[in-house]
């Protein structure tokens, strides 16, 4: 037994390494706990469940993949700054092959996982506001009471994933949509 590997941090590291290499179908405790040389028991410590250990590695694949991401450099256009967006998810997920879709089918009954998701995805949504705030070239009446940067960027955060479902490696067409939007 490998008595070193016991934080929930070196798990997470193992269980990244299972979804890239395998899948997260492949994720389960017998597995983990082999790779990371501990007793089943010991991983029981720290995850009460195979659930509880999938949705703590779904969090833990899109902070990895959203680490990659630093938010809106100054002077960045929105535009610019939603294909900055796309291009680093889009490498991130090349490190998790089939994650986008898996993960999808394998939350659809957690309200925890959905959750947690959620939480990932609106830490992007902040971002895209706040870059959408500070862009100066937007149009003075670019929105209204019924077209809001709110909607806005819920509309282009959603188009991203929409993207990503549809398996493209491209978002020039949102990109322009953007641009004759908003400038």
């Amino acid at each position: 037994m490998n008595l070193v590997v016991t934080s929930k941090e070196e798990i997470m590291r193992v269980c990244r390494k299972i979804v890239s290499e395998r899948g997260i179908s492949a994720l389960n405790m017998r597995v983990v706990a082999k790779e990371c040389g501990i007793a089943l028991g010991t991983l029981y410590n720290y995850y009460s469940d195979k659930d509880d250990l999938l949705i703590a590695t779904i969090e833990s694949v899109w902070k990895d993949i959203f680490g990659m991401y630093h938010g809106c450099e100054n002077n960045m256009s929105f535009a610019d700054f939603v294909a900055d967006i796309f291009y680093r998810m889009r490498e991130g997920l090349k490190e998790y092959p089939n994650f986008f879709m898996a993960h999808s089918i394998s939350i659809a009954n957690s309200q925890k996982a959905k959750a947690i998701m959620e939480n990932c995805f609106g830490h992007i949504r902040s971002a895209l506001s706040e870059c959408l705030k500070s862009d100066v070239n937007v149009k003075e009446n670019a929105f209204s009471d019924t077209f809001t940067q709110s909607d806005f960027t819920k509309f282009v955060l959603n188009n991203i994933i929409l993207l990503f479902a549809q398996g493209k490696t491209d978002c020039s067409a949102l990109v322009e949509i953007i641009r004759r939007t908003i400038y």
